[in-house]
Order: structure tokens, then C-alpha cells, then sequence
């Protein structure tokens, strides 16, 4: 007897049996943990996948001993911010990759997920535009993670 599966049912399986998504988002990458310049640029496109607004990434290797990379992200609102670190989240734990911590979820303008190797800003697009990072570090170097 067949299973009679309501339509957004249907499209979730859909989603999740069809791996050519992931492998679009994975395309000339190579992830694990000891290649972070590859697991910033998946990071980014998991960001624009999810309708980021803007994405960048810079490299704080000589800037900053903390960290090697900032991913910065702009998106539409706070429910668009929380669903990308979840996203984020999610993908990166299969990479044995868990946040050491995680700032600003209450909120949702600016959460900032710290990997320890790389810091992702996920900001709302005004408080992006109003604390302009880039401006700050626009010394730092910006790694290409389209191609």
C-alpha cells in the first residue's frame, strides 16, 4: 500500500535525499579541520545559500592573534540571522567543527559564533552598515570564496 505524503512532506524528502545542493556548496573544497581557508569559503556560500545580502571574509592572520579569519554577513532581518547560525551550526558539526562560543542569539542583530580558527559575524543588514567592520579592518586582506 502507498504511503499518501502531504506536499511540504514531500518536498523535505525531496530536499534531503537530493545531494547535488551540498555538492554545489562543497565544489573545490576541501574540508576538515586542518584546511580553515577552505571551511571559511564553505561557511560563506552556507550563508549565501541561505539569501545572505552581502558575505565577506577577511583574513586577521598577521592583524590579530585570536583568530585567522572574519566571516561577516549581512541578512534581511533577525529571523534570517538565527536560521544562517543555525545553518552554519549544523553543516560544520559534521566537520567535527563545534563553536567554542556563541554571542548575541538573544537578540539576532549581531551574532558572533567564535570557531577559535575563524569568527562569523552574522549581522542584520542596518547593524552591518552601522558597525562596519570592514572599515575597521580595511587593511585586512579579503579571501575570494565565489569561485
Amino acid at each position: 500500500m502507498e504511503k499518501i505524503i502531504p506536499q511540504s512532506e514531500d518536498k523535505i524528502i525531496k530536499k534531503n535525499a537530493d545531494p547535488k545542493p551540498d555538492e554545489i556548496l562543497k565544489k573545490d573544497l576541501k574540508l576538515n579541520k586542518d584546511n580553515i581557508k577552505d571551511i571559511v569559503k564553505y561557511v560563506a556560500r552556507i550563508a549565501d545559500k541561505k539569501g545572505a545580502e552581502y558575505v565577506n571574509i577577511l583574513e586577521m592572520k598577521n592583524r590579530l592573534v585570536i583568530t585567522d579569519f572574519f566571516i561577516i554577513i549581512g541578512a534581511r532581518n533577525i529571523k534570517s540571522t538565527t536560521s544562517m547560525v543555525d545553518e552554519i551550526k549544523f553543516r560544520l558539526k559534521q566537520y567535527d567543527l563545534s563553536p567554542l562560543h556563541t554571542a548575541g542569539l538573544t537578540e539576532g542583530n549581531w551574532i558572533l559564533i567564535d570557531f577559535n580558527d575563524f569568527v562569523v559575524h552574522v549581522f542584520t543588514e542596518e547593524f552591518r552598515q552601522f558597525y562596519d567592520l570592514e572599515r575597521l579592518w580595511k587593511d585586512s586582506k579579503t579571501i575570494d570564496w565565489k569561485n
